[in-house]
């Protein structure tokens, strides 16, 4: 076995300065000349050719510069999403101070029914608790931070949340607010 591995490493050295002696001009190392033979793969045109040492440095030169600078790659989507932009999206940066007071700057999540009124002039009126803690009446037509009240029931508030998910085709979806939870139901 030991007998084995070292034919096959002879065989593979053998083989190996086989190799450099049949790519060297003239049949030698070194050709007889004072410049090696490279082969260089120029960007532009994709062929190989064999050029002095002169030549190598003018065609890495090329090869380094490549595209100017000012150019730059830019992504054509035709009709398509970016596939670099976040699904998720950079989410608003509001601070407490920043948002506006009362229900227009509530987040649909944040809100909870406590009650439906039924009035004379203004028909159904939704009492709400916000984040913090007072109460709010809201009707139809009312926006809060990510959307707007779409309807009112005997027993619910419909929601039109503004949904930024490329993903989706429809760029809202309907968040319903029931005045009694599915749990307390049954």
């Amino acid at each position: 076995m030991k007998h084995l591995r070292i034919a096959y490493s002879m065989l593979i050295v053998t083989a190996a300065i086989a190799a450099v002696f049949a790519q060297a001009p003239g049949g030698r190392p070194g050709g007889g000349t004072t410049a090696t033979a490279t082969t260089a793969t120029t960007a532009k045109t994709g062929t190989t050719a064999t050029t002095g040492t002169g030549n190598v440095q003018e065609v890495l030169q090329e090869i380094l510069e490549g595209p100017g600078i000012g150019e730059q790659y830019h992504y054509d989507p035709q009709g398509r999403r970016d596939p670099f932009q976040s699904l998720i999206g950079p989410a608003p940066k509001l601070q407490p101070g920043q948002r506006l007071p009362g229900p227009p700057g509530f987040l649909i999540d944040e809100i909870k029914l406590q009650g439906i009124v039924r009035t004379k002039q203004q028909g159904l009126v939704a009492m709400i608790n916000g984040p913090d803690n007072k109460g709010y009446l809201i009707r139809v037509g009312d926006k809060v931070l990510d959307g707007e009240v779409v309807r009112i029931t005997p027993s619910s508030v419909v929601f039109r949340q503004e949904v930024n998910d490329p993903t989706r085709i429809e760029r809202f979806r309907e968040v319903v607010k029931d005045l009694t939870p599915e749990a307390q139901r049954k």
